[in-house]
């Protein structure tokens, strides 16, 4: 089976996507220890990021 031509650049937008969501997930988790209410801009971020990626507009996520 040959990958189609959009699943390099879907592959590389994804991998970013899950790499921008650990940094989130990771800092907001080490100021939910000192204050869990300063975790909230990196919650909110987090959800914003998967909002985006359930609404599946693979198109637009590639600039197409």
């Amino acid at each position: 089976m040959q990958p189609t031509p959009l699943a390099a650049p879907l592959d590389d937008y994804l991998r970013e996507v899950v790499q921008t969501l650990h940094a989130a997930v990771s800092q907001g988790m080490r100021r939910a220890a000192h204050d869990p209410q300063a975790a909230n801009p990196q919650i909110t971020d987090c959800e914003e990021i998967l909002d985006v990626i359930m609404a599946g507009e693979v198109t637009t996520w590639l600039g197409g």
